[in-house]
């Protein structure tokens, strides 16, 4: 801790010149305190500055009987403004004579820090910042209209001339392809012959430029003032081609807005003409609707029409005499010597006289086929024409299955035998 102090003090302190010693004396001699080390505390930097290229001359300069001189005598430029914090008097010193101990303590203040805190770089940063800023506003009053007239009347140029071409991309704004333009960072060339100037507008103010000098410096440097001026007295020879080019383009933008705006109405036009036709379609949906019903039941109809006469059909060849091979057959599986009356539809009568066939060529039967045999035989009820013909025949008891009818029909035609 005590190195700090000692560290600090030895930065804040003027040293053994002339000029150093006169300003010793004045401001002491200006203070409530009557010796340096304790009137120097009474002491700080207002962080006003003025530079003598500045036009205006502020109040606090002019009221002083020492313009353009530091407190000490000493011929300046740049005037630092100071203030005695427990008498209220206001001086003048210089770049020499503003030292570390005003700025800190002005620092240490404004920040509400300890005065052990602030750095060299905040001091340097304080006087980079005043200094910087009145160079620039003097800067601006003497050149600011003449800068900004010129840099306004080819910026547009500047991002269209100051560049070299890459690759080709496709521009979705102007629906083509074009070469990508990249502004130019660094000139090459010697300057105003055979010269590729770096983008003025990437040098002074373009957002994605981090050392742009509107950010650094705060007005431009003397060789992009000169490249300025330069690119100004060219422009004018190159105006026609720039103005033709911008032309171009804004006619073509023009041109794609008026397909698009056709497109548009085309669009806008076949959606009102479906929309109609919706209209309609939809004034023709009942009559549609009962055509298409009158069509079902035709094609049910129809179907059942042909289902009824291919299950006629079958029951017409299963009642016909069985052959002797099928009826062994038969006994060889153990299921009943089926006829007609064992089909109760169309698909029964097919599948049972597709199998009396196989039987009657003396070919095995899968596994499959004799369960689905069984299923039509045993777990089927009977026929109608099972029922019929067995109250024919006098029986009046129940008749469960078809197995049942048929053994039951075998039975009394067996008596009546």
């Amino acid at each position: 801790m005590n190195y700090q102090k000692e560290e600090i003090k030895m930065r804040r302190e003027l040293g053994n010149g002339r000029w150093d010693k006169i300003l010793i004396k004045r401001m002491t001699e200006l203070s409530v305190a009557n010796n340096y080390e304790e009137a120097k505390e009474e002491w700080i930097a207002t962080g006003d500055v003025w530079w003598a290229g500045s036009a205006d001359m502020p109040d606090w300069v002019s009221n002083s009987n020492h313009q353009n001189h530091c407190l000490c005598g000493h011929g300046i430029v740049y005037h630092f403004r100071i203030r005695n914090t427990e008498n209220g008097v206001e001086e003048i010193v210089g770049s020499d004579h503003i030292n570390s101990y005003l700025i800190m303590r002005q620092i240490a203040e404004e920040k509400n820090v300890n005065l052990a805190e602030v750095s060299d770089e905040q001091v340097e940063l304080w006087l980079k910042e005043r200094v910087g800023s009145m160079k620039a506003e003097a800067w601006w009053a003497e050149n600011g209209d003449a800068f900004t007239n010129m840099f306004d009347a080819v910026k547009e140029m500047d991002v269209w001339h100051n560049v070299y071409e890459k690759e080709q991309y496709y521009d979705a704004k102007y629906r083509r392809y074009e070469y990508r333009k990249v502004l130019r960072k660094k000139g090459r060339g010697t300057f105003g012959v055979d010269y590729d100037m770096a983008s003025i507008v990437w040098r002074w103010n373009h957002p994605d430029n981090p050392k742009a000098q509107i950010k650094t410096r705060g007005f431009p440097n003397e060789k992009l003032m000169m490249d300025l001026s330069l690119f100004f007295a060219q422009s004018h020879s190159m105006r026609p081609a720039f103005e033709a080019w911008k032309k171009e383009r804004e006619d073509r933008l023009e041109f794609l807005e008026q397909q698009k705006i056709i497109a548009e109405q085309k669009r806008k036009e076949a959606a009102e003409k479906a929309r109609l036709a919706q209209i309609e379609w939809d004034k023709g949906a009942p009559e549609r609707e009962r055509k298409a019903r009158e069509e079902a039941i035709r094609q049910e109809n129809i179907r059942k029409k042909r289902e009824q006469q291919k299950f006629e059909r079958h029951q017409r060849e299963l009642a016909l005499t069985p052959s002797e091979t099928f009826s062994n057959m038969c006994e060889y599986y153990g299921i009943p010597i089926f006829d007609e009356s064992f089909a109760g539809n169309a698909w029964e009568a097919e599948f049972l006289m597709s199998i009396r066939k196989k039987l009657s060529n003396r070919k095995e039967l899968s596994t499959a086929q004799l369960n689905s045999l069984r299923k039509i035989m045993v777990e089927n009820p009977p026929t109608s024409n099972q029922v019929n013909y067995l109250r024919d025949l006098g029986w009046e008891g129940e008749i469960p299955s078809k197995k049942f009818a048929s053994k039951k029909i075998a039975e009394i035609l067996g008596k009546g035998d």
